[in-house]
């Protein structure tokens, strides 16, 4: 019996000794992963021992559309339990998820917009010229135009995001895909992202995100000219 009550009082002072070297996480949101010294702890809730003297921990928090978080844990610090809040990375706030960005869709064009004449020779200049009038709504330049070999883009456009070291940039590409039995335009709004300092040409990434001020150009792209078809 008194080696049992022994065991006890032991097990107590050994989990009042860890409790009182342990330092535990809390993060908001919960499915944000918990690195501690490059390992990884935990989704929302981790702890850790805490260090002795000048030595120190290293905290690195990652959650997809949120900020990183990266701070130290020293060995003087006081505290037991620490908490954090993640703030939404700018870029998702102000951008949307779109399917049909980074590749081709083809719109139909709208009967008003063409001729045909006796000869088969489709004539799309009323749609071209609204074509570029869309365009220039949402770019501050044509990079290219070919009418009689089909095909325009735009500039790249960049935009840098509040809270955010990202940065997006778009443009669109477009292809005159006609013929006597179809009418048709084809058109790409491509969309890549990259970090907001200095980023190269070749660091840019593909992304299905579009900035929400561009969301309309899809749109018009699609309502305007014609009807969306088929990929």
């Amino acid at each position: 019996m008194k080696r049992l009550l022994l065991f006890i009082i032991l097990l107590f002072f050994v989990f009042v000794g860890y409790s009182q070297n342990t330092v535990k996480i809390s993060v908001e949101p919960q499915e944000a992963s918990i690195y501690i010294d490059n390992n990884f702890a935990g989704y929302g809730f981790a702890e850790f021992k805490k260090p002795r003297g000048r030595k120190v921990v290293v905290i690195r928090i990652e959650c997809s559309e949120y900020n990183t978080i990266l701070t130290k844990y020293y060995g003087t610090d006081r505290r037991k339990s620490i908490s954090f809040t993640m703030q939404q990375d700018g870029l998702y706030r102000a951008s949307a998820a779109s399917g049909i960005v980074n590749k081709y869709f083809t719109v139909l064009i709208d009967p008003q917009y063409y001729t045909i004449d006796s000869n088969g020779h489709v004539d799309v200049s009323k749609a071209w010229k609204l074509l570029h009038q869309i365009l220039l709504n949402y770019f501050n330049e044509i990079a290219s135009t070919d009418y009689d070999g089909g095909y325009v883009q735009t500039i790249w456009q960049y935009k840098h995001f509040t809270l955010s070291d990202k940065q997006i940039r778009n443009r669109v590409t477009i292809r005159d895909i006609s013929t006597p039995s179809r009418v048709a335009f084809q058109i790409k709004v491509d969309s890549e992202i990259a970090s907001a300092y200095e980023a190269k040409h070749g660091e840019f990434e593909a992304i299905d995100r579009i900035p929400k001020e561009f969301e309309g150009i899809i749109q018009e792209l699609q309502t305007r000219i014609g009807k969306v078809s088929s990929l």
